[in-house]
């Protein structure tokens, strides 16, 4: 049976009013609800196929609990390549060297100049927030509406931030001068590795968009 613009559709609004709130995960549900129906080789009408392939795929009756389990396993996508992509920013050479002397060059400040410290941590937690938010205002203007894939893009690109913020308020201020090196050494590999993840996000989405 070959499925109808108008059919996808309904598939696609009643997914919608279930409780499915990302369209890409309903666009990847509707591609399955879509070839279970047109496997059907008899003759059935559209809607008798389709409640039946909700039953298949065990999609009955419980959308909201399949939306809470796909931004589940979606986040344990972008869980594991997130530190996949901190491994991949540390094995490579050319990182490697920039944080080492990153590194050297904090603590270096942090014992000649302590005072300085303070506001030179605020600058470096600051510019990878404004690169985050600039990529925020792009992705907007694209109109790409509400992407799981996006949200935990954006998730694991600002995570340095909350990792960050809660051993510093635990630093004794007499020790922030040897901590604070690590700790902005870190936070820069974090968020770098944050960017690749938004990175893959947003070219995936950019690609289910072209194709859908």
């Amino acid at each position: 049976m070959k499925v109808t613009k108008e059919e996808i559709q309904r598939i696609d609004n009643y997914l919608k009013e279930g409780g499915i709130k990302y369209w890409d995960v309903r666009l990847e549900m509707v591609d399955h609800l879509v070839s279970d129906v047109e496997s059907y080789e008899g003759s059935a009408d559209f809607e008798t196929l389709f409640k039946q392939s909700l039953i298949n795929a065990n999609w009955h009756n419980n959308l909201k609990a399949v939306n809470s389990q796909s931004w589940k396993s979606t986040n344990k996508i972008y869980r594991k390549k997130h530190s996949k992509e901190i491994i991949s920013v540390i094995k490579n050479p050319v990182n490697l060297i920039f944080f080492i002397l990153f590194y050297l060059g904090i603590n270096w400040i942090a014992q000649s100049f302590p005072k300085v410290l303070k506001p030179l941590f605020f600058v470096v937690l600051f510019l990878p927030f404004v690169i985050m938010t600039y990529e925020f205002i792009k992705s907007w203007l694209k109109k790409l509406g509400r992407s799981v894939n996006m949200d935990y893009g954006f998730f694991y690109f600002s995570f340095g931030i909350f990792i960050t913020n809660l051993p510093i308020q635990l630093i004794p201020k007499t020790q922030l001068s040897i901590w604070l090196p690590i700790i902005l050494t870190l936070y820069l590999i974090v968020m770098f590795a944050g960017y690749r993840v938004y990175k893959y996000a947003l070219k995936k989405v950019l690609i289910m968009k072209s194709v859908n």
